[in-house]
Formats: C-alpha cells, sequence, structure tokens
C-alpha cells in the first residue's frame, strides 16, 4: 500500500492492475513502484479513494460525569485497540450514549481522563472521530445519493477531484447495500422516504466517506430486523479488523449470534462497571458470583436479566467487576501506574512490530531496523523534494501483511502539532470550496419548499386578486387611498411570508447543521454566506412573480418606476427574511419565536404609516423601527413622484389643490394614508433598510456562533 505526496492511500493491488502506461506516470509523480506486493483481501468496507489514517487506540479510564447531583458515570475504564470491535450493553438509563459522548468530547468530564495513542483528547481529535448517534438527522428532501455526494465534497480534501469523490460515495453506496435506494428522498414523519434501517446505514455511509481511525456508534441496529443487524455488525468487525479501526457501539438486546461477535463487552448498571472483558469470559465471570449461564440460552438475555435484578444481585455484580480490575488480567492499560504518554504506542498489540524505514527518492525503500528492502513502502512529499532519506514508522501486522502506517513525530501534546496540520484536520476543505458546495445544497434543499406548487398556485392567484380588484385605477385622489391599499399589501405581505419561511426552516436544519458542526465539516461563516445566497434566488422569485402579475393590472405603464417598485419590494423581502433568520436563531422554542416573531411584524404594520395615521407625539418615535415604515414610503416617493401625479378632485382634502391641479408627493407623505408625517428622502430611506439587513444579518451569525454552540 502506497500513500502518495497528497497523503491520499492507492491500494497496491490497484497499482499493480494499472497498464503500464499508467504506471510509468505514477512513478513520474514520484510514487515508487511496488515489489513483491503480498496480496490482501479488501475489506468489505475498505474505501477506493481512502484517506491517509493512522491506527488508534483508545483508553479511557475512571470516567466520572454528574449532572444535577445525579451521578451518570462513576469510575468507567476500558480500552480499544486497533482491529477490536467493543460493545457498550446495559438496560436504558444506564449511560452508553454519556460514555459515547464524553469518548467523542461532546460532554466534559467530571473526572478521568481519555488517551487516544500518546494524546489526550483534545479539538484536533474530536474532529478525527466518526460519531453516528442514535437519532438519524438529515435534509428530508434531499435524496440519499445528494445526502452523501454533498458530505463528500464537504468533507474530503481539496486535494481529491470531484470524480475520486464519486467514487467514493458509488462505493459506499454498493459496499452498504443502498443502491435501490439512492435516489430516494431522506424523508421524514410528513413525507415517505427511506426506511428505518436505510437512514440508519445512511448515516454510517457519511461517516465511512472520511476513513476515520476511530469510530462511536450509538444504537446502529435499532430499527432493523435480525438479520440485518447481524449483517451491519459483522461487516463492521471485518471492516476492524482488516482496516485496523478502533470501534465501539452501543446495543441494547443482541442476539446470541451478534453477542458473539464483539471482541469486548462494557457492561454498565447506574453508570457503572459491571463487566469489562472479553465476551467469552462472561460466563465465567458470572458463574464465580453464583450466577450460572445455562446452555444454549442467548447471554445477552442472561445479562440483562442478572442486571435488572434486585438490588443485591446487581451489588455483586458491580463489585466483582471492581475487584476484576485489581486483578492479573487487568490491561495493562487500565493501571494506576499507566501513563500513555511514556510508552511506545503499540508494545501491546498482538502480532505486531515497528520498522524504521528509509526511502532514497528512486523508489527503494529499505528497513534499516531488520535490513533489507521492504514489500510496501511509504512516501509522503515534504518541504525539502532534494532531501535523499526520510525516516518513517510503520506498524506491519505478521499474520495478513497489512501496513498501518504512522508519523514518526510525539503526539504527547497538542501542542507540538503544528498549526498547519491542525488547520488541515479543523477544515478538511477550503472555505471557497465550503461556500460553493454549502450554496449548492442550501439552493438544492430549499427548492421543494420555497417553490411547491402551493406557493406557486398562492402566489399566481393572489396576484391575480389583487390586480382585478384594483384594476386600471385612474390617477385621481378619489383613488388614492386605493393605491396606497396596493403598496402596503404588497409590502407587508411579502414580509410576513419572507419573515415566517425563514423562521419554520431553521428548528429542522438546525439539528442538522449542529451534526456538521460538532463533526468539522465547514465554517460556520461558510455556512452562514452560503444560506444567504443559496436561498436567495428562491426568496425574490415569488415576490417578483406576483409584482409582475399585480402591477400592470393597476393601469401604471412607467418600465421605470415598475422596476424601481419592485427592487425596493425585494429588498424589503430579503431584509424580512434577515429578521426571521435571527428570531429564527435566537430561540429554540417555535411557540416562542413565532410569539416574539408576531409581536415584531405586527408592530411594523401598525407604525408603517398605513394603518395608524395620528401616531401619538410619545409614541412617533417607533416608527423608525419599522422596516414596513421606510418601504412603504419609497414606493410612494416612486410611484407618485416619479410616476403620473395625482389629479386634484373638487373639492380636495389637500390645501395644495388651491394653487394647483396635482398632488405634490411631500403632501401626499403627510396625509392620511402617507408616511404619518415628514419622512426621509429615497436614499435615506433606502440605507436604513440596508443597514437592517446587515445588522440583523451580523446579529444572527453572532448568535450561531457565540450563543447557539452545539454542545
Amino acid at each position: 500500500m502506497i500513500i502518495s505526496k497528497d497523503l491520499f492511500l492507492l491500494g497496491d493491488q490497484d497499482y499493480l492492475r494499472l497498464p503500464s502506461n499508467e504506471k510509468r506516470q505514477q512513478r513520474a509523480m514520484g510514487r515508487p513502484a511496488v515489489v513483491n506486493t503480498p496480496r490482501v483481501e479488501s475489506s468489505a468496507l475498505q474505501l477506493v479513494c481512502p484517506l491517509e489514517s493512522r491506527p488508534v487506540q483508545l483508553v479511557y479510564r475512571n470516567l466520572q460525569v454528574v449532572k444535577d447531583k445525579r451521578a451518570l458515570l462513576r469510575d468507567v475504564s476500558g480500552v480499544v485497540k486497533p482491529g477490536e470491535l467493543l460493545a457498550v450493553m446495559g438496560p436504558s438509563g444506564c449511560g452508553k450514549t454519556t460514555l459515547l459522548n464524553c469518548l467523542s468530547g461532546r460532554v466534559g468530564l467530571d473526572g478521568g481522563e481519555i488517551w487516544l495513542n500518546r494524546e489526550r483528547l483534545t479539538k484536533r481529535w474530536r474532529r478525527r472521530i466518526c460519531y453516528v448517534q442514535q437519532q438519524d438527522v438529515f435534509f428530508p428532501d434531499l435524496t440519499l445519493r445528494q445526502t452523501l455526494e454533498y458530505q463528500a465534497r464537504l468533507r474530503l480534501p481539496d486535494t481529491l477531484s470531484h470524480s475520486q469523490k464519486m467514487q467514493c460515495v458509488d462505493h459506499i453506496i454498493e459496499v452498504l447495500d443502498l443502491s435501490a435506494c439512492q435516489d430516494t428522498i431522506i424523508g421524514d414523519y410528513t413525507k415517505r422516504g427511506l426506511s428505518g434501517g436505510e437512514k440508519k446505514r445512511t448515516s454510517i455511509a457519511c461517516e465511512l466517506l472520511t476513513n476515520p481511525s476511530l469510530m462511536l456508534l450509538d444504537e446502529p441496529t435499532s430499527g432493523l430486523d435480525s438479520h440485518s443487524a447481524q449483517a451491519l455488525i459483522s461487516r463492521l468487525k471485518k471492516y476492524a479488523e482488516q482496516e485496523g479501526k478502533s470501534i465501539v457501539v452501543t446495543v441494547h438486546q443482541p442476539s446470541s449470534r451478534m453477542f458473539h461477535s464483539f471482541n469486548k463487552l462494557l457492561l454498565l448498571s447506574r453508570g457503572q462497571v459491571a463487566y469489562y472483558g472479553s465476551t467469552t469470559n462472561i460466563g465465567r465471570f458470572f458463574s464465580t458470583i453464583g450466577l450460572t449461564l445455562l446452555p444454549h440460552y442467548n447471554p445477552a438475555d442472561f445479562i440483562l436479566e442478572q442486571i435488572k435484578g434486585p438490588e443485591e444481585v446487581r451489588e455483586r455484580i458491580v463489585a466483582a467487576a471492581r475487584a476484576a480490575r485489581q486483578g492479573i488480567d487487568c490491561p495493562l492499560e487500565l493501571r494506576p501506574d499507566y501513563n500513555p504518554s511514556q510508552h511506545p504506542l503499540c508494545d501491546h498489540l498482538i502480532h505486531y512490530h515497528e520498522h524504521h524505514i528509509t526511502h532514497n527518492g528512486n523508489g527503494e525503500c529499505k528497513d534499516i531496523t531488520n535490513g533489507g528492502k521492504l514489500d510496501m513502502c511509504v512516501v509522503i512529499d515534504t518541504p525539502n523534494h532534494n532531501t535523499s532519506s526520510h525516516v518513517y514508522s510503520a506498524i506491519v501486522k505478521e499474520d495478513d501483511g497489512r501496513t498501518l502506517w504512522l508519523d514518526t513525530q510525539s503526539h504527547a501534546s497538542s501542542s507540538t502539532s503544528s498549526s498547519d496540520d491542525d488547520y488541515s484536520w479543523h477544515w478538511p476543505t477550503s472555505f471557497w470550496s465550503q461556500f460553493k458546495v454549502l450554496s449548492e445544497r442550501n439552493f438544492q434543499e430549499a427548492r421543494p419548499r420555497m417553490l411547491s406548487r402551493l406557493n406557486w398556485l398562492q402566489t399566481v392567484a393572489l396576484g391575480l386578486l389583487a390586480g382585478l380588484l384594483w384594476l386600471r385605477l385612474p390617477r385621481t385622489e378619489a383613488a388614492l387611498h386605493d393605491i396606497q391599499g396596493w403598496m402596503f399589501f404588497s409590502t407587508t405581505y411579502w414580509m410576513l411570508f419572507a419573515h415566517f419561511g425563514a423562521l419554520s426552516s431553521f428548528p429542522p436544519e438546525r439539528e442538522v447543521i449542529n451534526k456538521e458542526r460538532l463533526s468539522g465539516s465547514y465554517r460556520l461563516s461558510a455556512y452562514y454566506l452560503a444560506k444567504m445566497v443559496g436561498e436567495l434566488p428562491l426568496t425574490i422569485t415569488l415576490p417578483a412573480v406576483y409584482h409582475i402579475i399585480s402591477y400592470p393590472m393597476l393601469g401604471f405603464h412607467s418600465p421605470a418606476v415598475f422596476v424601481t417598485l419592485l427592487a425596493f419590494l425585494l429588498l424589503n423581502t430579503v431584509v424580512a427574511q434577515s429578521v426571521g433568520f435571527f428570531v429564527g436563531a435566537c430561540c429554540l422554542d417555535l411557540q416562542v419565536s413565532i410569539t416574539a416573531s408576531a409581536l415584531y411584524t405586527l408592530g411594523t404594520q401598525l407604525l408603517g404609516g398605513y394603518l395608524a395615521t395620528a401616531v401619538p407625539p410619545w409614541l412617533a418615535w417607533a416608527r423608525y423601527a419599522s422596516m414596513v415604515h421606510y418601504a412603504y414610503q419609497n414606493m410612494q416617493i416612486l410611484e407618485f413622484g416619479v410616476g403620473e401625479p395625482i389629479m386634484c378632485a373638487q373639492p380636495s382634502k389637500f390645501s395644495e389643490c388651491k394653487n394647483g391641479t396635482t398632488i405634490p408627493v411631500s403632501a401626499i407623505l403627510e396625509g392620511p394614508g402617507g408616511a404619518a408625517g415628514p419622512g426621509l428622502p429615497l436614499w435615506a430611506n433606502t440605507a436604513v433598510l440596508l443597514a437592517f439587513l446587515v445588522v440583523f444579518r451580523t446579529l444572527g451569525y453572532l448568535v450561531l456562533r457565540y450563543y447557539r454552540v452545539p454542545k
């Protein structure tokens, strides 16, 4: 197996099957030839374009978690080595999910320590841990394939081409048996889509794309039939053994066959360890405390029956497990005098030994520990390409020849890692790549919701109704109130439509975004900017259609006024959407956000200048906080100042008609149905609307960045 200069793996058998000209091209790119490579059976879940992944040994000791004076975890310890599958079992509420949250770094510890190889769990490590939660969270309107493609484009590095990323997606779909449903939408409780088992496999597929070294899966078999559950666990075990992965799964009540598939078992009872060790020794452990496992009886059923039995039995089991940690069978990593930072990484891995390797730049690799050439070689690009020799470490599994590559850098502390390394793991893709992919995904996800058939029908019908209601209004004082009514209705309706549309999109989307933010898929700034840009065409489409239908029916014929009025209508719509984003980001409870939004939007209508003209002097200042006030005022300035003038009636309500035949725009703005008093000029109103846009968009980002941090 060769690690290229771009830090991605090319299988040696794949290399050997390349035509001669492609082999020459590989060597020209600086990749050494493979000599006498032993054939290794490919894992069922091995990717066609996997990322470089180091083996990880997980050690957690004496974990303590207390919440509301209740101990969720008490003195929980264990070890998971590369190639092992650890099952965490116990009754509901025993702390299984809490343990996975601790191991993934999503829950703070009140005591204990977690080590990954020689390094404590840090933020840099958390980005490299695969965590499949029990709840499957997706965008319901995207298909399974679209979901995986967007994940691949976001989480696989930019150094991989688009075709390589799509090959990864194709292979993942194939090996997880998702081909038949790849074009089916995810669905939710209102739309029928994938089944529960298919959603669970989709969650696992999203995480397998990044080739993680450590996988944490919370109830991966929930919702699956016995055959599907057993097949999934078998694939995970084979993946762990052949790819050197460390896997931890929580299961509630597995079948007997599934139980014996686990390498190790961690049994929890009320947050305490009731058993830790090999699944093959479970019968002997319980027999030592007088609990005999009957022949042909499912061990998982027997265990849960004892754990949920009388208090005295539970205490005996927990005491026996505590005593076992003091015995000779206790793993070295769990002994009090063991310090992971002072021990070689793989001292205690069976069938593994360390080699020090040199590469002279000509495709030759030598084992400088034992001498002689190696069958496999690693080449990693360095800043100095003229260096004649570089030293690396490799862990070689003797029984099947698999090689797990490591770097020689010490990982005793996260501070030893360079900032570039932290950055590359924190953000797998550049800001521009994230922005492009997220903009496309937001557009794809929001289009069925924002441009649904019902919304199209509603917009066209409303545009026709408004046009017929105010059909060909004359430019007279008698029709002035009707013209203002169309303006105010158009402004307020699309304000409410955009505001509550943005508000309702946040609750279902928040869970997906939080999950992806916790996994380090992209920057929050890239998501926020992409959401604004990706949904902008969808936001302005329906208001534009309404305006195109209704405005010409009113009998207005000035193209300049038509276009400018449309621009201000759209600006007001986007500003209202910004307020909706801000309120949705602040309020987790949808009912609270609806109440707050109703108070603000209804207040802006009342202070907009059309419904209430006699505003008390002590409340006159409040109209300057109304976005409707500025948009409505701008539309009047354009319509009555740039368009055809309004002819005076006889007698007229306006004093200006005594010396003229037309009503000036200033008089209309100060009169009934106008702006409820003297207002700002056109440019100032526009500047205030733009300020609303910038301020609320910025506040929404700050709330998500500092206040609504996913936990």
